[in-house]
């Protein structure tokens, strides 16, 4: 039996289909764990404006003689007229695929090459989930209750922290070449779903473009501003080569899509940094460059990048060859490191790009997130700067400044 003991606001009356739908796969996740004579309390939790799309809960299932079941949920938040409006394919679709489809034959690979768990892809167990629209529901562990927390946002990552998360993208990389390479067929009905239009995205960047270079200007001190006016000025525009890294390069990588710090846990255990990937909504097929270039420039400020930036973006291709070798991959076949430093140069202003586009969203005040109602548009993803945004988008000006770039 279902006993709702803690819930707040975050579920309002718009919500109660999505409520209901929750608890009822509550009650089956029981049936199926064997929780006879059950009790399940439920409290929703805020991310601290780490997530805008989904009401968060957390659960524990109770029952005479079992350990206590610790799970946490998510719960879509989208209407029907924000999900109309967007240009993107709807995230809760993407993560049911993801828990659904990709994530068994990621296990399932790992298990064939034998990848020991020090090398292997932590992700979350999935332990129920709900497809129905606009209720779309999923239903994983609870990494809290297991020690982990996640990256506060709004402080920089050091270099322990940096190197465990490229060593975590490079091997979730790597998972994709290893799945093409074991079933090419799988991964290519894969890699046609996790496609992204980006022409329904470049339609908007005319309405966007303006609200996203005012606000980066206004958020610009001293002689940045006349450097920053002069790259807005530059052909083609800034928005150009960032879209281009959504784009598929026939390369056979899937990337997480928002590889960021509140998208990352972590915790000690035996004096070992161990980091777990969440989060798989914008997973798509596309380049290995938009996750790592947006990790860099939305976990690290001026001073990190100052000393550890060329050496992170060494450590990369040398993690990934590492992760491939596991699978017997040579990473030249598939991703040569002349490819990548050739990819680099032609990407180099992206950095920049991403700090005026997306760094505003991703350290927003948690009073400034977009309001996803019926009066939403898109350019409601643009948002005010926040004064921690303008000190790091000054820092990464700074950066472009003496690496001769701008």
């Amino acid at each position: 039996m279902i006993t709702l003991l803690t819930i707040n606001s975050v579920i309002t009356a718009t919500m109660d289909e999505g409520k209901q739908t929750l608890l009822d796969l509550l009650e089956k996740i029981a049936k199926e764990q064997k929780y006879v004579n059950n009790t399940v309390d439920l409290k929703a939790v805020s991310a601290g404006g780490s997530n805008i799309t989904s009401a968060l809960f957390l659960s524990t299932i109770r029952a005479n003689d079992k350990p206590d079941l610790k799970l946490f949920a998510k719960v879509a938040l989208l209407s029907d007229h924000v999900r109309k409006h967007s240009p993107m394919r709807c995230q809760f679709t993407t993560e049911l695929y993801f828990y659904t489809k990709l994530k068994k034959q990621y296990e399932r690979i790992q298990d064939k090459h034998n990848v020991l768990e020090d090398h292997r892809v932590r992700m979350p167990k999935l332990y129920g989930c709900c497809d129905k629209y606009l209720s779309e529901t999923l239903v994983l562990e609870d990494l809290v209750a297991q020690g982990f927390e996640n990256f506060d946002r709004q402080q920089p990552a050091d270099l322990e922290y940096m190197t465990a998360a490229i060593d975590l993208m490079a091997k979730f990389h790597a998972l994709s070449l290893a799945f093409h390479n074991d079933d090419p067929v799988s991964f290519k009905e894969a890699s046609d779903t996790l496609t992204m239009d980006i022409s329904k995205i470049e339609a908007l960047v005319p309405v966007m473009k303006p609200k996203a270079m005012a606000n980066a200007l206004a958020a610009t001190e001293g002689e940045n501003r006349e450097k920053l006016e002069k790259f807005f000025k530059q052909e083609p525009c800034l928005f150009v080569k960032f879209m281009d890294t959504f784009r598929s390069k026939k390369r056979n990588i899937l990337v997480h899509g928002d590889f960021k710090p509140n998208n990352l846990m972590h915790r000690r255990r035996n004096g070992k940094l161990e980091i777990v990937l969440m989060d798989f909504q914008l997973v798509l097929d596309g380049d290995p460059l938009r996750d790592l270039l947006y990790f860099i420039f939305t976990a690290t400020d001026e001073a990190f990048r100052r000393s550890h930036y060329h050496a992170i973006l060494d450590l990369y291709h040398e993690r990934l060859s590492e992760a491939l070798r596991r699978f017997q991959i040579d990473v030249e076949t598939v991703y040569s490191e002349s490819t990548y430093r050739a990819q680099l140069e032609e990407y180099s202003m992206v950095g920049l790009t991403i700090a005026v586009i997306l760094l505003p969203l991703v350290l927003v005040e948690e009073e400034d997130i977009p309001n996803f109602d019926d009066d939403y548009k898109m350019t409601d993803f643009v948002v005010q700067g926040s004064k921690l945004y303008k000190e790091r988008l000054n820092g990464v000006i700074n950066n472009y400044v003496e690496w001769g770039l701008l």
